[in-house]
């Protein structure tokens, strides 16, 4: 039938209305017809949307300079109100035509019609264009080069998010492209470039540790300092390189001795600063106590203990109260023994007032790092 019509369809790409122009423009006008509706009429639009679509079909539409009637019917189309308007004029009188001359008349009619339409549009379309030209930029993908998609969230349809990286597989189009998206459901999709951005890999970073010209690639293994949380110093697990002379050597080791409570693997506090957690005027938050299994209450009895011998925590008699969690440790091969001691600060954190000061980036911090011959770590 759309053939023998002379209709001819288009592919669209998801979420690209501007491919249908057309429809989209129609929606867009008509929902403007039904927000001009009456308060009471508005929320039966549906009852009255055949009345609608008349008044919208008998107008003149700027970019074909003809209403859809008119190039439908060949004649423009007289609705309730020229009909009135005609009675008052005039009485009504059915037109005397023979039938061979109404629609020879309406071919050429309709062929006129039909030239002046596509003459309009094709000019309104170029105008378009112009403007919209101005500010666009062509952007090209490669096969194989991987990019970020614009996809909208699973329950919104009408938010977005961006997800990737994906990787490019074909240029389907000018403006078109095949993407592998990776999911089970759709793992290839075909995407207007306004939905794609470039994915740009982050360069690796490399710290270089200078060596002398006459040492050996490899000889001396970089120190772990960090070897274990449970020794008190870290100056008898420091390894000294061979390249430094005994004097060297000697003098290192007294200067590890000397400030040996730098190096320590123990957990300290300071009293140089205080940190204030700002509720404003909320009630206290007192949570319940979780209760835990039988297994795990002495390694909360220790870690408590050993807190409080560090200093890191004292007794309260504070109305607020968040209880314990104790979580496994990631690639734990004993469940029961390594735990994680945590505290559900969730209920404290609804009520908590956030501070707007800004994070740094962690790039930017690590060049800035680069340069450096001493890094101190604060946990």
């Amino acid at each position: 039938m759309w053939k023998e019509c002379g209709v001819t369809y288009k592919f669209t790409t998801p979420y690209h209305p501007q491919t249908n122009g057309l429809v989209e423009r129609f929606n867009k006008t008509l929902k403007g017809m039904i927000m001009g509706l009456p308060e009471k009429l508005r929320r039966r639009w549906d009852i009255l949307l055949p009345c609608l679509l008349f008044a919208y079909r008998e107008v003149p539409q700027k970019g074909v300079g003809f209403s859809p009637f008119e190039l439908l019917f060949g004649h423009p189309v007289r609705g309730p109100l020229t009909l009135v308007k005609e009675g008052w004029e005039q009485p009504l009188k059915a037109p005397k035509q023979d039938i061979v001359d109404y629609v020879l008349g309406l071919r050429s009619r309709m062929a006129e019609y039909m030239k002046k339409a596509s003459k309009n549009l094709q000019a309104s379309q170029e105008l378009q264009k112009q403007w919209h030209d101005q500010k666009a930029v062509l952007v090209q993908y490669q096969p194989g080069q991987k990019v970020w998609v614009l996809e909208p969230v699973a329950p919104r349809a009408l938010q977005d998010k961006w997800s990737g990286p994906h990787t490019i597989v074909e240029k389907k189009g000018e403006v078109t492209y095949l993407v592998d998206l990776g999911t089970a459901r759709s793992p290839l999709r075909v995407l207007y470039v306004n939905r794609l951005k470039p994915y740009y890999d982050r360069a690796d970073l490399t710290l270089l540790m200078a060596t002398d010209e006459g040492q050996e690639e490899d000889s001396d293994p970089l120190p772990d300092l960090f070897s274990s949380t449970e020794q008190d110093t870290l100056v008898e697990g420091v390894v000294l390189a061979d390249c430094l002379t005994a004097e060297q050597k000697d003098h290192c080791i007294n200067l590890l001795d000397q400030f040996s409570e730098l190096f320590s693997t123990v957990p300290g506090t300071t009293s140089w600063c205080e940190h204030t957690i700002d509720t404003g005027d909320s009630l206290p938050i007192k949570s319940k106590i979780y209760r835990q299994p039988d297994h795990v209450r002495d390694c909360i009895k220790q870690e408590v203990q050993k807190m409080l011998e560090l200093g890191v925590v004292e007794h309260s008699e504070s109305p607020w109260a968040s209880p314990v969690v104790l979580v496994p440790k990631p690639h734990s091969k004993d469940r029961k023994k390594e735990m994680r001691f945590c505290v559900d600060y969730r209920g404290l954190n609804l009520v908590t007032k956030t501070d707007a000061y800004p994070i740094h980036r962690a790039d930017e911090l690590i060049d800035t790092l680069a340069s450096a011959k001493y890094l101190s770590t604060f946990d």
